[in-house]
């Protein structure tokens, strides 16, 4: 089951609710809720026999926009990686915790794009109306991240906050810098700056009150991992609990 990034494979459920607030094409292919039900009832149907993980966090620092998530995962290691990325809930939080969206991650299951109307064997299911991601046929867990972050991204607009896929760290003086790119173009490098102190690698909202990040760890790339230019992130590669994908 192990592939890459599959962002051809991203079906999102269109829905009258919806349908107008999507850019279709490109990586939103639009999948019909009939279609969609009768997938996910598959995929549960699977997941029925096997043992899974659950772990709940939340994703944006700022708790006036955050978003509390429960996601189940058919490894433990993917579970332990939404530990490390999402931001973990603190003492007393999961008393009356309440997920605003659930993600599933089911790798064994195959879809069958005959059956199902999908590209391949791997199909990651998006419900902004149920708020709901699914994915399955692929164990890669930045699917886990992008789903997340895709709901943030897709929710804050609305609510007056910018999303962005930025790297952020601040200095002494309190002055915010940010750091635009397309995946891999170093801005993570840039952001770990020793004399300045990061905020966030990845993924941000800018709201009225100032920049917050979405995360709780850190989801860096690896090629060209330099001990000499990135030394904290290289060294996690050292750590227990870091996961090497």
């Amino acid at each position: 089951c192990w592939k890459i990034r599959s962002p051809q494979d991203k079906f999102i459920v269109d829905e009258p609710a919806i349908h107008d607030k999507v850019w279709w094409g490109g990586f939103n292919n639009p999948i019909s809720i009939e279609k969609y039900e009768a997938l996910r009832a598959r995929i549960f149907q699977h997941l029925e026999s096997k043992e899974l993980f659950v772990q709940e966090g939340y994703v944006g620092a700022d708790p006036k926009y955050r978003r509390s998530l429960r996601a189940y995962t058919e490894t433990a290691w993917a579970s332990v990686f939404c530990d490390n990325l999402f931001i973990r809930p603190r003492d007393g939080d999961l008393d009356d915790f309440e997920p605003n969206f659930t993600i599933i991650d089911a790798p064994s299951f195959k879809a069958d794009p005959a059956r199902d109307g999908t590209r391949s064997e791997t199909v990651i299911l998006v419900n902004l109306t149920r708020q709901e991601i699914i994915i399955a046929g692929t164990e890669y867990a930045g699917e886990i991240k992008k789903g997340a972050f895709g709901i943030m991204n897709f929710r804050l607009p609305d609510e007056g906050v910018l999303p962005m896929h930025s790297s952020v760290n601040v200095g002494a003086d309190g002055t915010v810098a940010i750091f635009f790119g397309l995946s891999g173009t170093g801005k993570t490098t840039r952001s770990a700056y020793p004399e300045r102190t990061l905020i966030g690698d990845d993924e941000h909202g800018w709201g009225p009150e100032g920049v917050f990040n979405f995360e709780g760890g850190c989801y860096a790339k690896t090629i060209r991992l330099s001990h000499i230019y990135e030394p904290d992130i290289y060294s996690t590669t050292r750590h227990f609990g870091t996961i090497l994908e």
